[in-house]
Formats: structure tokens, sequence, C-alpha cells
């Protein structure tokens, strides 16, 4: 809808002759009447609010008003980047309202809300929750790494060191030998990880508490599974920007060797401790089709090597194990591989070695005149992330293929 359309629509609503000059002009002066009728010395925000905190629906539907060039019902609890209360504010407060601040009407939704959705995202995705998670204070942070390790020499006490030089040759006669470390570097990109809800305005200003919930679980599901969907396979193209682990994962990719069994689970979890000796522990990550699998499997002794928390050998986990290691079920591994039922394991060192990379917390954003949202009474609010995801080291993880899903 172009601005003159929006201009004509409104003139038959009202009944008046309207200018895009007017239209500006009345909707600039509402938003300046809400911000004067605050008194700045009292917005608080986050965790700094002395009363419960604004409910998430209560709080699309201020961001709806406001875009509609009305004050909204809870004018102390939301405040848009620019207005005369941001110098009373502490600095990381400011910029936060300004990076959620656009000319479309995008507001940042308060830090103990946003928390909570980006918390619950975890509930929804299975790899992030996994790996190591960085906050960004850019679009890219890069890590160093080492690409080649030091070498360790035992060195003999010297003797004699007259006329001797130092060249690396001398270990015998007690010199210490010098060895270079290889140096690479690990970039973490944020990318823009977006949803649109579509909302009925009945339902926004119902304020229904049971509407938070809801509204926080479409936002923290769709964003948990596309995270993990482009962890998982994504293709690192333009609207896929993210290379996921079947695309990163070379060394130690491999499919099953005649009928599924306990050796290939021993050969995928085995595979990573050869390259991360160290890991405290290798998730293996499945389907829910593969975990049925892996419950049926026994060990050579004839032993089930999958075991539910609280049974022997899992007593006091909180996930399963399979053959000593967490098992983690993610429903975005794909199923239908090979002749159409096949499915994929994934092993790794996640916790050291993949690593998630923040770099804004969850925006709001909304258009109310938005067609044909406007027209049915319903409003479309977009909420986004900017998260990055990379491995360190893709020796340590690894692939199996042709895992059976019955």
């Amino acid at each position: 809808m172009t601005d003159q359309e929006l201009i004509t629509l409104l003139e038959r609503a009202t009944g008046l002759e309207l200018s895009a000059e007017k239209v500006k002009g009345l909707i600039d002066e509402r938003l300046s009447g809400m911000l004067k009728a605050v008194n700045p010395q009292k917005i608080l925000l986050g965790a700094d609010q002395p009363a419960a905190a604004q409910g998430f629906s209560r709080f699309l539907a201020d961001v709806r008003r406001l875009g509609m060039g009305q004050p909204a019902r809870h004018a102390d609890e939301l405040v848009q980047a620019g207005s005369a209360g941001l110098k009373h504010i502490s600095p990381s407060r400011v910029k936060d309202l300004r990076e959620g601040a656009t000319t479309a009407g995008g507001y940042l939704v308060p830090t103990e809300q946003a928390g909570e959705v980006l918390n619950l995202v975890n509930k929804y995705s299975a790899i992030k929750d996994l790996c190591r998670q960085v906050p960004m204070s850019a679009h890219q942070i890069t890590f160093p790494t080492i690409t080649g390790g030091l070498t360790a020499y035992w060195v003999p006490e010297a003797s004699d060191t007259e006329g001797a030089t130092v060249d690396g040759s001398g270990q015998a006669d007690g010199e210490k030998p010098r060895t270079e470390p290889t140096f690479g570097q690990l970039p973490v990109t944020a990318h823009v990880l977006a949803v649109k809800v579509v909302v009925s305005n009945q339902l926004l200003d119902d304020s229904d508490p049971s509407v938070d919930l809801v509204l926080r679980s479409l936002f923290a599901e769709t964003i948990g599974q596309a995270f993990d969907v482009a962890a998982l396979r994504g293709t690192g193209a333009a609207t896929d920007p993210i290379t996921g682990l079947a695309g990163r994962i070379t060394t130690n990719a491999f499919s099953a060797s005649g009928e599924f069994n306990f050796d290939d689970v021993a050969d995928l979890i085995f595979k990573v401790y050869e390259n991360a000796p160290y890991a405290a522990e290798v998730p293996v990550l499945g389907h829910p089709k593969a975990e049925k699998v892996l419950m049926k499997l026994k060990d050579d002794e004839g032993e089930y090597i999958y075991r539910q928390p609280g049974q022997p050998r899992a007593e006091g986990d909180q996930r399963p194990r399979v053959w000593g290691e967490p098992f983690v079920r993610d429903p975005n591994i794909l199923t239908n591989l090979g002749a159409g039922a096949e499915t994929r394991l994934f092993a790794g060192d996640f916790a050291t070695s993949a690593i998630v990379g923040v770099r804004s917390g969850l925006i709001v954003k909304t258009n109310p005149w938005a067609e044909p949202y406007f027209s049915y009474n319903q409003t479309a609010f977009l909420a986004e992330v900017r998260m990055g995801f990379a491995l360190s080291d893709e020796k340590r993880f690894a692939m199996l293929s042709g895992v059976p899903t019955a």
C-alpha cells in the first residue's frame, strides 16, 4: 500500500481532508503527548521494575497502538528511542533502545521478556544448549585458533657449550629445540533469523495472561527449530547463510556397514574422542526414530547400550545415555535419506568446539497499517534475533549415515 492509498483510506474513515504532512503531524503529536505524560525519572525497564513485568501480549498491543498514533496503555513500561527519557536511562539500555527502533515502528522487547523468549528457544533447539554461547558486540567476531601444535622435548644436561651453535640440532648436547605454533582464525558471523506472527487485535486488547505463553512459545519454537535446521544441514547460501554439521563434517563422515549395530555407534563416538581425547563427554544427536532403534541395540555382552535416566549406569542423569554418552533427540534431523527410510546420527565435542554467537536479543517490529492484516483487524509482528554458528575443528565431530528408522 502506497502512502497516498493509505491517506485515501484514512480520509474515507474519518471524513477529513488529509495530507501526508498532516497525518505525520497528528501521529507525532500523539506520540509526543504520550511521552510527555510520562515522568522520565520514573521510566523503569527490565530488572529495575519494582512491580510485575508487563505481559508480552500487553507489550505487543502497546506497540500496535503507538504505530497507529494512539497512546500506549502502559506508557511507563514502553519507551520509544529518541525520547527525552533516554537521558535518564543507562548507556547500555540506550544502545539497546536505539538498535530496536525503526521508522516502521520497531520497539525492543523489555529485557526480561526478551531473555525469557531466548531462554525458551533452548527448549526447542537441541543444538543451541549444547554449544558454547558467546555474546557478540559486532557483526562478526574472530577467535584465534592453533592449527599446528607445539612439540615438547626431553633435554639432557649440557656438558660443554664451547663453540656450540644454536640452530636446533643440538638437543643431544642440551640445546632446547624451538618449535613454532601455526595459528589460524575462526570467524563467527551473526545472521538475522526472523519470524512473522499474525495476531488478532482482539486477542491483543484482551491481554489474557495465557496469551503471553502462546506468543512466547510461537516465537521461541519457530526460532529454535529454524536455528536447529540451519545448524544441522544449512548450506551457507545467501538465504541459508549458516553451514550446518552435515556440510562441515568431512573427516569423520561415514555410513553404517551392513546391518546397523553397536559397532557403528562405538565408531561414531570414538572418531570424536580420537581428535578430542580430553572432551568431558560426547553428546549423540538423533531423531526420535533413531532413538527407538538405539533402544533395541545390545553390545557384545548382551547389554542394552541405551539407558533412560534413573536406570542402572544412568541414575543421576537428566538425559538418556547411549553407551555412556548423553543422547539428545532432535526432530529436525532428516529421516528420508538413502532409500527413504534412513536417518543420521551426529556426535561431537559441542561444549568446547561448537560456538553459537549471539549478536542481539529479540527485536519485535510491526506496521499496524499493513495490508491485508489491517482490513481483517489483525496485526503482523516481525520478531528477529541475530545469531551465528561455527565449529572450531570439524575433526572433533562425526556423522553416521545409513541409520535405519525402524
